[in-house]
């Protein structure tokens, strides 16, 4: 990516008006160590080589829910760094392991043969306990080989989504991208690690959850200004080693809206191999809509408060679907 058009992305974002944030953001931070291992028989996504800021999508095994988006795919955007996650009303959740410009190493001319940057997936385990990993594999950096006309700085990482448990994980690899490199050749631009959810490209709202300070033990904040947190804010002081990771697990907004949205419909027989009952416990009408693993809807009904719905799954292949209603909540439905 040239100058110009970070300058006028840098531009762009700093218009961004974030709105008041959820009451609570819908994750909890926590830091962990573990072994990293490469991938072992991934699925290299199609990006040509040289890529520079790819956009490509990425499917998803099964329905993940980030935040209110029940995501069926993941696309990589941003500077190549970002997983987007957006619902049919355009309202998109961002996944951001690393604030980082990713590049393919062959863009340095000095590159030895062979030696390329990938970015690449694979599923683990067996439903309903598979865990979908998304790994940066030996990604050179574009202020170094663009600007400095190198590749040394390499940095590897993966991205990890639990299906039992909803738990996301950014796992951190080999990286030669030092302290000193975060303010020589990433000056000006915010150093983190974390989300930003409920964007919204025509209101421009959102709410960013980053980390900051000391990269072993940072500090977690929600900020609603973007452009104070862009150019004011406090970011990550050190690299993330390899090794080391952060977890995010889901968290409630309050007591009463957790309970509120438990006790929004139940569906009953789950698992199931011909009927399903769904109910609707809230005193409110509500639409539901019933979809595949890969997003696809079929079946849409409305209930009156406190009635029940026959849903005749008789004739659906064997496997996990989701059924959800007009007020974000979703639950799964294991047809065998």
């Amino acid at each position: 990516m040239n100058y110009p058009t970070r300058a006028l992305m840098t531009a762009t974002l700093s218009v961004f008006c974030f709105l008041s944030a959820q009451a609570q953001f819908p994750y909890a931070a926590s830091v962990f160590t573990a072994y990293y291992v490469e991938l072992q028989n991934p699925t290299i996504l199609d990006i040509e080589e040289g890529w520079d800021d790819p956009v490509v999508s990425i499917p998803l095994p099964f329905i993940f829910p980030i935040g209110e988006v029940s995501a069926f795919e993941l696309s990589i955007d941003g500077y190549g760094e970002m997983l987007y996650a957006m619902d049919e009303l355009g309202s998109v959740n961002i996944l951001w392991p690393l604030s980082v410009d990713v590049m393919d190493v062959t863009n340095d001319e000095n590159t030895a043969p062979g030696d390329v940057s990938t970015i690449r997936y694979q599923t683990e385990g067996n439903e309903p306990n598979r865990v979908f990993k998304i790994e940066w594999n030996n990604c050179g950096l574009y202020e170094e080989i663009s600007v400095e006309g190198t590749s040394a700085i390499r940095l590897n990482w993966q991205v990890w989504l639990h299906e039992a448990t909803g738990v996301i994980e950014y796992r951190f690899g080999p990286t030669t991208l030092t302290n000193e490199d975060i303010f020589s050749l990433i000056e000006g631009y915010p150093f983190t690690s974390g989300m930003i959810f409920n964007f919204d490209y025509d209101s421009y709202i959102g709410n960013i959850y980053a980390a900051s300070g000391d990269a072993t033990a940072p500090s977690w904040s929600l900020e609603t200004d973007f452009y104070s947190w862009y150019y004011g804010g406090d970011f990550l002081d050190n690299v993330p080693q390899e090794g080391q990771g952060y977890r995010f697990n889901g968290v409630s907004t309050s007591i009463a809206e957790s309970e509120g949205l438990e006790a929004s419909f139940q569906l009953y027989p789950n698992p199931t191999t011909g009927n399903c009952w769904v109910t609707n416990q809230s005193d409110d009408v509500q639409n539901y809509t019933c979809l595949t693993a890969s997003g696809q809807i079929i079946a849409q009904w409305n209930l009156a408060p406190r009635a029940n719905h026959r849903l005749d799954v008789s004739h659906f292949a064997a496997g996990m679907y989701v059924v959800r209603n007009e007020r974000g909540m979703s639950q799964k439905l294991m047809i065998r």
